[in-house]
């Protein structure tokens, strides 16, 4: 078993407390996100503002930021 195995048997999977909070696994702002991410982590963030939150995606191809609504 090489290495990556290892820490794959090893990681915590989360359970659906851990998804239903999901602020710890992706950035969130509370406004829209206007800077150019550099890395791939960065690409994905959720805006919370009120009582609303949004998910924003970066588009490489296009050089812009797509909204998605959440409910």
């Amino acid at each position: 078993m090489n290495q990556f195995n290892t820490q794959l048997n090893t990681m915590e999977i989360p359970d659906e407390n851990h998804i239903l909070n999901i602020e710890g696994f992706v950035q969130t702002l509370t406004e829209e996100p206007s800077y150019t991410p550099r890395k791939l982590s960065d690409q994905v963030v959720l805006v919370r503002t009120g009582g609303s939150t949004a998910a924003y995606f970066y588009d490489t191809k296009n050089a812009t930021w797509k909204k998605v609504v959440l409910t």
